[in-house]
C-alpha cells in the first residue's frame, strides 16, 4: 500500500512521515514497484493540485463575470429609471458638448460623469438633464452639438450666438431628441 500526501511533496509507504493536516490518496501498489511507477504516482499528485488550481480560477473568473455583467445592468436600469425617454441624450452626449432647448430658446454646456449628466448655464452653474429638458413642458426639441474646434468664451454667449455658431457649421449635430 503506498500513501501520497497531497499537499505536500513527499512519496512515502510509511504514514507516520506525513503531517496530521491535509489530504492522502490512499493506493495499493505492490512492494515491488519500480521508481517508475513512484514517478507515476507523483505526477498524479501534481496533476490533482492543477486541476484544483485551474477549477478554482475558472470559479473565480465566472463570479467575476456574473458580479460584472449584474453592475453593468444596474448601472444601465439606473439611469434608465432616472432619465426615462432622455437616456438616449445620456449616452450619446460627451463633456463640452453644447445642447439646445429650442422649446425655451436656452442652452447649456455638457458636463458628464459616470452616473449624471449636468448642463451649465448662464443662469445656473450646473442643472441635471432632466431638468434642463422639461423646464416648458414634456414636449421639448432638444438638440445636442459637438464644437468641431474649440469655441472661446462660450459661458458669456447668448442663445443667438449659439444660433450663429450652428449655422457657420462650427459645431456638428451629434443628436435630437422631440418628445411627442
Amino acid at each position: 500500500m503506498c500513501i501520497i500526501h497531497c499537499l505536500g511533496s513527499r512519496l512515502s509507504e510509511n504514514p507516520a512521515d506525513f503531517p496530521t493536516s491535509g489530504f492522502y490518496l490512499l493506493i495499493w501498489v505492490p512492494k515491488i514497484a519500480t521508481n517508475h511507477t513512484r514517478n507515476v504516482l507523483r505526477n498524479l499528485k501534481q496533476t490533482l493540485s492543477k486541476a484544483l488550481k485551474y477549477g478554482l480560477l475558472i470559479s473565480g473568473i465566472v463570479i467575476i463575470a456574473v458580479v460584472g455583467l449584474i453592475g453593468f445592468g444596474l448601472h444601465a436600469m439606473e439611469i434608465e429609471d432616472h432619465y426615462g425617454d432622455y437616456q438616449e441624450i445620456y449616452y450619446e452626449s460627451k463633456d463640452s458638448d453644447i445642447i439646445v432647448n429650442e422649446e425655451t430658446s436656452e442652452f447649456g454646456i455638457v458636463g458628464k460623469n459616470w452616473k449624471r449628466l449636468n448642463i451649465r448655464t448662464k443662469e445656473k452653474d450646473s442643472t441635471d438633464l432632466y431638468t434642463f429638458v422639461s423646464k416648458a413642458s414634456y414636449y421639448s426639441n432638444i438638440k445636442v452639438y459637438r464644437p468641431k474646434t474649440t469655441i472661446e468664451r462660450i459661458e458669456q454667449m447668448n442663445f443667438k450666438d449659439v444660433q450663429k455658431l450652428i449655422s457657420e457649421k462650427k459645431v456638428e449635430l451629434i443628436f435630437e431628441h422631440q418628445n411627442e
